[in-house]
């Protein structure tokens, strides 16, 4: 049962191997995913504090920032063995992310590193009635990269999040069909006003 359960721990928690580094990518504001088997206090979410450490009271000395995932693999079990001998724990970590510009909930997100830059903007609600997906700005590590998300290369619809990333959908300009829709819009008003009055005038 104990073997059972901790599988669905791994399932659940724990990202795919391939999308896992040696070393790690997290950064301060960012947190780390936590589940350790019959010890609920320890299991939860908890965000990576400005010295680099978890902001937890009881894992506060496990330093995360500029470590890699087996350092602080060893650093919770040192912990965890002060309160069983076999402690059987799995962790990730959640990117901080923005997602703004024409997105149905534009916000900042806590994203596992396996998150491709399209899962990204599904989380945020997808794109808005006026979004471009064929012109995504990427700004990572000071630069601005312009993607195509409608019809993606395969390098592009691979790539992964990465901490510190701001995702911005580009709104499109006016077509022909918006101006169209919109004078049929305003000829139907105008008709309607022109019909109140006309109704008004001949019930005098």
């Amino acid at each position: 049962m104990r073997r059972i359960l901790l599988t669905l721990l791994l399932a659940l928690f724990a990202a795919p191997a391939a999308a896992q580094d040696t070393t790690t990518a997290v950064r301060p504001a960012d947190a780390i995913r936590l589940a350790v088997w019959r010890q609920a206090e320890f299991t939860g979410e908890y965000p990576i504090a400005p010295d680099g450490t978890i902001l937890h009271p009881l894992l506060s000395e496990v330093r995360v920032v500029g470590r890699t995932r087996e350092q602080v693999r060893e650093q919770i079990r040192q912990v965890l063995l002060r309160y069983e001998n076999d402690p059987q724990f799995v962790f990730d970590y959640l990117y901080r992310v923005g997602v703004t510009g024409e997105v149905r909930l534009p916000n900042l997100y806590s994203l596992p590193p396996e998150t491709t830059i399209g899962q990204a903007v599904a989380a945020a609600g997808g794109v808005a009635e006026f979004g471009r997906l064929d012109q995504v700005r990427l700004m990572r590590g000071g630069r601005e990269i312009l993607l195509d998300l409608r019809n993606p290369s395969p390098e592009v619809a691979e790539m992964r999040i990465r901490s510190g990333d701001q995702i911005r959908v580009t709104r499109r300009g006016a077509s022909w069909r918006d101006y169209v829709g919109l004078a049929a819009g305003l000829v139907a008003a105008v008709a309607s006003v022109v019909a109140a009055v006309n109704v008004v005038g001949g019930g005098n």
